[in-house]
């Protein structure tokens, strides 16, 4: 009874590599497919077990048909044999681990219906068949099956277990393909990071834990043996481990959790066919084998461009061939009791080795690849993208609910959706924030289409194609004479008289480049009425539009006939009338512009005169808190540079507030610094306080015009190097304040105006690139980044912001970037 207690105990331990492999495949996939990696854990296992109990027992340890098959024992009862229940109980985990195997290395692509069919397969038909082969009436201590009584050596399956799974999730493999985004077009991997790695260490060690029972009761018996066996496990797991660290940091130059964990594994799977039959020094170096087979096997599957998501193939394939063959080679003749030599039992343990690849993958291939030609295995790119938590299980998260809404927004234009909040989860403050974030955005455009609708004007929107009108708001009724259903659809040139509305030149090019001219409109009734028009073009991407205000100015022009002499009062009416049309103008451009919060593209670029202008930024995380941006406008550039205190998403969320805000005040006509920064401070300070964060920003900005700088803002030095090779260096202590520290800064603004003369370059730039260290903590510093600033004096732009980041990055090599690298580089033709 000791025995049987023993090998209970050893099934429990086998029982937890299930959760083991379910945490270790969990935390190295993707978030989206965290549930249903998880459920394929726990459906595999049930469905491993119930076959095995009904025919896959039977098959394998059933009395031997010729040694192929066996032939009773079907629908095992074990009512009154305590030592067959044991043993059934036993096996039936082993069963499962092969089988999960499996579920792993197809991991965030295959449907659960398919997994569950290749689980069928496995646990079914190809593991019982094979275990037949090698282990039957293995409870008698006999060999009953054709391999085992060749002599064929494995004690706890780095063959029948660990490369039956292997070989199965190979031919699955090249069935399905790799994951979307996995391998570049020209065959370049891709890393897919995991999720969640400290649970993928919890599985591991979970393993560690479990491989103790699979080798350790694998004696069915707790005899003198057991102790040695637990020792040779866990030394080779090491020895595996402690390989695959010293290959990671030679190779790579950081210990990369995914290597330590799979080499451990390799050692571990290695060391199961032999861990009885060898000396202590032979198992750690067949556990150094172990792990050097695992990391090449791992490369040679990325050079073949199959997409193994958690290396199931490299550790249990590659280390269970090697752990078989290695029976062989280390094994003691005497404890091994097959009457071979070393180079018989060699042949041996190779014939085991083929025949269970040709069984295996023979099987699962073909009828894998058949049943794909007739009805795809894999879930469509739609699915994938969106991830089998949802598409295979409806199992929403609060991360896909808050991409839900924000894609409804995209698609739809509803500004009132909001997002789900859980409280006291981190995605819950997320979500609050986004909806914040949102509110100001929709109260923004009530306002707007507020100020719209009630206005006097006509306020139309029409595309620069055609001129057809797409909007036009309740004004446009009373000035025009026509529904406004009418006007929609119509041409600008239906509404116009474009034959009277100048006597001296065309007004429409004056009204769509110039964005201002007088002109006659066509009434419903066929009367003209005088019009004062404004209009402005509008960029959001690739598409562009105009937005033309027209007012009725009858009265004005009868004042002008009727009352000459009143003419100075009604002119300096006329420019703050006319400056009320430009500030509306500029409100609804700006609110068309709030969704489009991105960096400057090299086109906007091209097109700035008199400069050459190359950006350059890269967040520290998966968002940044570095800002730049390049605007042209009324002849001029305006070009700001921020760095936001930290970095993360709600860095990253103040800085679009911050290109926002610096957009709406430029849009504004809003010129002057003092004016410009102070309105912009108290827009982002009120924001912060709502938010109750902690975060600010240092901002610089730059007014270019013909060849003069004008600098304001508080931010790092800027950077002048001349034609000659003079470096200037202009603090901006002076020229402002931190923006959101204080509620007013006006006092501490002022302004600073450099001239430039043909191929002087400035250089503006974050912190990330000056603090920037290198392995032994050395700081990049300013006067390296001025050094090759002047070393590529006479190249273009970009090819000196190249050469920059190039240095940069030759300082830092392997260490981490800890903070956001934005770097602008402009040019005096």
């Amino acid at each position: 009874m000791f025995d049987i207690l023993w090998v209970l105990v050893c099934s429990g331990l086998v029982f937890l590599m299930q959760p083991g492999f379910m945490c270790l495949e969990s935390g190295l996939t993707r978030s989206k497919n965290s549930i249903n990696v998880a459920v394929k854990n726990f459906a595999d296992f049930g469905i491993s077990v119930c076959l095995f109990w009904a025919f896959g027992y039977a098959v394998m340890f059933g009395a031997s048909l010729f040694g192929w098959l066996g032939q009773n024992s079907f629908f095992l009862a074990v009512d009154n044999n305590p030592k067959l229940a044991a043993f059934f109980l036993f096996q039936a985990m082993f069963c499962g681990t092969a089988t999960t195997i499996v579920s792993g290395a197809v991991a965030e692509r295959i449907k659960f219906g398919t997994y569950l069919a290749v689980a069928c397969l496995t646990s079914g038909l190809i593991y019982p068949v094979f275990g037949h082969w090698a282990w039957n009436l293995k409870i008698t201590g006999e060999a009953g099956g054709w391999l085992g009584q060749l002599g064929f050596v494995d004690l706890a399956g780095s063959t029948v277990v660990h490369s039956i799974g292997g070989w199965i999730s190979l031919a699955v493999l090249l069935v399905i393909g790799p994951r979307v985004g996995r391998f570049l077009p020209d065959g370049t991997p891709q890393k897919i990071q995991g999720s969640n790695l400290p649970l993928s260490v919890l599985g591991t060690m979970l393993l560690w834990l479990g491989w103790l029972g699979f080798n350790g009761g694998s004696t069915l018996a707790f005899s003198d043996r057991v102790a040695a066996i637990m020792v040779h496990t866990i030394l080779a797991g090491v020895a595996g481990m402690i390989t695959a660290t010293l290959y990671s940091w030679s190779r790579h130059r950081v210990p990369e959790v995914e290597l330590l964990l799979n080499g451990s594994l390799g050692g571990l799977v290695s060391i199961t066919a032999s861990c009885d039959v060898v000396t202590t020094s032979g198992a750690v170096i067949i556990g150094i084998g172990g792990g050097m087979v695992t990391l090449i096997s791992s490369s040679l599957l990325k050079r073949f461009r199959i997409d193994d998501a958690v290396d199931a193939v490299p550790v249990h394939l590659g280390g269970g061939i090697w752990g078989t063959l290695a029976v062989a080679i280390f094994g003691d003749v005497q404890l091994l009791d097959t009457g071979l030599s070393h180079g018989e039992q060699f042949l041996v343990q190779l014939l085991g080795v083929l025949v269970a690849g040709l069984w295996s993958f023979g099987i699962t291939y073909p009828l894998l690849r058949f049943c794909h030609r007739l009805i795809p295995l894999r879930v469509s790119p739609e699915d994938e993208e969106m991830g089998l938590n949802v598409s295979e299980h409806r199992a929403k998260t609060e991360i896909y609910d808050l991409f839900q809404v924000m894609e409804s927004q995209a698609q739809n234009k509803d500004l009132s959706l909001r997002v789900p909040v859980e409280p006291f989860t981190e995605v819950g403050q997320i979500a609050q924030r986004y909806n914040q974030v949102m509110e100001a955005l929709e109260d923004a455009v009530n306002r707007t289409n507020a100020i719209v609708n009630t206005a006097s004007d006509a306020i139309l929107t029409f595309n620069p194609d055609g001129l057809k009108i797409t909007n036009a708001n309740p004004s446009s009724e009373t000035i025009f004479g026509y529904p406004r259903q009418k006007i929609l659809g119509q041409s600008l040139t239906a509404l116009i008289d474009w034959n009277a509305s100048s006597e001296n030149a065309d007004p429409l090019p004056r009204l769509l480049l110039e964005g201002r001219a007088e002109l006659v409109g066509q009434r419903a009734n066929g009367d003209g009425i005088p019009l004062e028009g404004t209009a402005t073009k509008v960029c959001v991407g690739d598409h562009s539009f105009y937005t033309a205000i027209f007012r009725d100015i009858s009265e004005r022009k009868q004042a002008e006939t009727a009352l000459a002499e009143a003419n100075r009062e009604i002119t300096l009416l006329n420019d703050r009338l006319q400056a009320e049309n430009l500030r509306l103008g500029a409100e609804l451009d700006i609110t068309r512009r709030l969704q489009k919060m991105l960096l400057p593209k090299n086109r906007e670029l091209d097109a700035v005169m008199g400069l050459e202008i190359s950006g350059y930024m890269e967040p520290a995380t998966e968002v940044g808190g570095d800002y730049y941006d390049v605007l042209c406008h009324d002849g001029g550039v305006k070009i700001s540079i921020g760095d936001v205190t930290g970095h993360g998403l709600e860095s990253g969320m103040l800085m679009l507030m911050v290109q926002t805000a610096v957009r709406t005040l430029l849009e504004n006509d809003e010129v002057d610094a003092r004016h410009f920064l102070n309105t912009l401070n108290r827009t982002i300070y009120g924001n912060i306080q709502r938010m109750d964060s902690d975060r600010h920003l240092t901002l610089a900005l730059l007014d270019y015009r013909d060849g003069e700088i004008r600098l304001s803002g508080q931010h790092e030095e800027t950077v002048i190097v001349r034609s000659s090779g003079e470096v200037e260096r202009i603090d901006t202590i002076d020229l402002g304040f931190p923006i959101g520290l204080e509620a007013n800064i006006s006092e501490f603004i002022d302004e600073k105006v450099l001239k430039l003369s043909p191929g002087d370059v400035v250089v503006l730039y974050t912190d990330g690139i000056t603090e920037a260290e290198d392995e032994q903590g050395q700081f990049y510093g300013i006067e390296r980044l001025c050094e090759v600033v002047r070393h590529y004096l006479r190249e273009p732009a970009e090819m000196i912001r190249r050469a920059a980041i190039e240095d940069l990055r030759r300082h830092i090599g392997r260490q981490r970037v800890y903070d956001d690298i934005t770097l602008v580089v402009m040019k005096q033709k």
